[in-house]
């Protein structure tokens, strides 16, 4: 591993010259604590990126990646530092500037496309309205539309409405009414969370085809090392600063097991982050003697090596789940069917869809972007009527409830999390889990909910400091979600893709605790393609 000085690393050459279009310059960023303290979210951070340049940001949950785009928005303001984009110096502009230049400067992609889609406009009213917002006239509009649907292979969708689109359908409408004004910059976060490997992949090829013929340039934050397959430059952050670097020369089929050169970075104080792994391979303690020669630095040790502690086992290593429990299923779905547009999303015009998950059960339902799981979960919830079948949670008919007796069925049997992540803002973490216990007149259980925390890692200054929910990352955000349903003690708990914003080390985190609530007896139903979550299932379903 190399190291290099300056978090501003030179591009791969991939991309024009010229002045920098992405210019941060040690960037603070804090969010502040209801005792008056603050997170620092951002610490010091500097980094550049050149026109028509495709550059991909990794780095764990809670490291700056998301404040970092907010930044480069002009959504967040700094405490410290220096934020210039395509020519404007953000912390300096007014509200009416920064409206006028996003309008026209900037194109955002969200983990959500649906989010930056109106349901009232079909597919070409999208691209256009994005046209309209920059200041283009209607017909010119329409005609560019129309342009930008015809070049990036998506016209056979402009009559189409967003929710009859799939996952991946539309995150690439999403890419071209994003990039149809030609902005400056594409800022798209996590725009692959909730898509299979198969659509992923169509959207990083879509996005790199888009920008480059806008003459955009891109800053991409995502937890997919499949991405670097589109990007001239990935940096890794951590802690608030650039701390890794490297230029990947890979293809989507080797991105798994590509293993980049990568360069620590030393920042504009002198700072140089080593990795975790780096440390522990090393058996470094805190304290290291520096030695200097012309050539080399070398870092040894200024007392005894400690033992190295032993690492958490994976999820494969926690011991097999035993076999699909027997007993009474507490929830079952049989002969359903359901058809969006005359479209068979569930079942067929001659056969019903049906699964079923008991006690202890960890039921994972997979499958390609738009093949149905959020439907699955939905009808399994009796928050979506079928067009026809039977659906029972508990022993209770679904169907034949009316909407307030199919919610008290819910709550006394299961705690659900989907991809909308509803927390109380404004509380902290222990505060959420105490709010979702009373709200189902259960007894605080402090202690239990700290347990809880931490094994999704959600201690330290997430409990102690009180940071409320809302200054949380979107992983951490995830994490906690699934501590406060689990702290209710369901029967049955039901995720939808719920590793989408976690980064590796979280998402066995998470599984790990999962498979430890499947065999306390909770039932567990899963909509997700995550090889981590699918190697902790029990039981997995395959829709096509």
């Amino acid at each position: 591993m190399s190291v290099v000085a300056g978090q501003s690393v030179p591009g791969s050459g991939a991309g024009p010259g010229g002045e920098a279009v992405v210019d941060v310059h040690d960037a603070f960023a804090l969010h502040p604590l209801p005792d008056g303290g603050a997170v620092a979210a951002l610490r010091g951070l500097s980094l550049s990126v050149r026109p028509g340049e495709r550059l991909v940001v990794h780095g764990p949950n809670g490291s700056g990646k998301t404040t970092l785009l907010r930044s480069l928005a002009g959504e967040q303001r700094l405490a410290a530092g220096r934020v210039t984009v395509a020519g404007l110096e953000l912390s300096g502009a007014t509200s009416r500037q920064l409206a006028a230049w996003r309008s026209r400067q900037l194109g955002q992609i969200d983990q959500d496309a649906g989010r930056l889609l109106r349901p009232e406009f079909d597919v070409l009213g999208n691209v256009m309205l994005q046209l309209r917002v920059a200041g283009v006239p209607r017909r010119q509009a329409h005609d560019r539309a129309r342009d930008a649907l015809d070049r990036l292979g998506l016209a056979d969708l402009a009559e189409r409405r967003p929710h009859t689109l799939s996952g991946g359908q539309t995150q690439r409408v999403a890419v071209c009414a994003a990039i149809a004004h030609e902005p400056a910059v594409v800022l798209a976060d996590e725009p692959t969370g909730q898509l299979d490997a198969v659509s992923a992949d169509a959207v990083y090829e879509l996005l790199a085809t888009a920008v480059e013929q806008a003459g955009s340039t891109l800053v991409m934050v995502t937890h997919d090392r499949r991405a670097q397959a589109v990007a001239d430059r990935v940096v890794r952050i951590r802690d608030g600063r650039i701390s890794e670097t490297w230029h990947p020369d890979t293809t989507f089929d080797d991105a798994e097991e590509h293993a980049p050169d990568e360069a620590l970075v030393v920042d504009d104080r002198g700072w140089i982050r080593l990795p975790l792994s780096l440390r522990e391979r090393l058996g470094l303690p805190p304290e290291l003697t520096v030695t200097e020669t012309p050539s080399t630095i070398t870092l040894r040790p200024r007392e005894p090596l400690p033992a190295v502690p032993e690492t958490a086992r994976p999820v494969t290593d926690l011991g097999e789940l035993r076999e699909a429990p027997g007993g009474e299923p507490l929830a079952e779905v049989s002969g359903v069917t359901v058809a969006y547009d005359g479209r068979h999303v569930l079942g067929s015009p001659t056969s019903g869809f049906g699964l079923s998950v008991r006690p202890g059960e960890i039921l994972v339902v997979a499958g390609r972007s738009g093949a149905g799981k959020r439907t699955v979960l939905r009808v399994l919830l009796g928050l979506q009527l079928p067009g026809s079948g039977q659906v029972r949670m508990a022993g209770t008919d679904l169907i034949a409830c009316s909407r307030a007796e199919a919610a008290a069925v819910r709550a006394r049997t299961c705690a659900v999390v989907l991809q909308q992540i509803q927390l109380a803002g404004t509380a902290a973490a222990e505060s959420n889990l105490d709010l979702a216990r009373a709200v189902r007149g259960l007894p605080s259980t402090p202690d239990g909910d700290r347990e809880g925390l931490a094994e999704l890692g959600l201690t330290g200054d997430l409990f102690v400091s009180g940071r409320p929910a809302s200054g949380l990352s979107g992983g951490e955000r995830q994490r906690l979600a699934v501590a406060r349903a689990l702290s209710v003690g369901p029967k049955l708990l039901v995720l939808d893709e719920p590793t989408s914003q976690l980064d590796e080390a979280s998402a066995e985190q998470l599984a790990a605790v999962l498979v430890r609530a499947a065999r306390s007896g909770t039932a567990i139903v899963i909509a997700s393609h995550d090889p981590v979550l699918l190697a902790a299932a029990t039981r997995t379903i395959e829709l096509t």
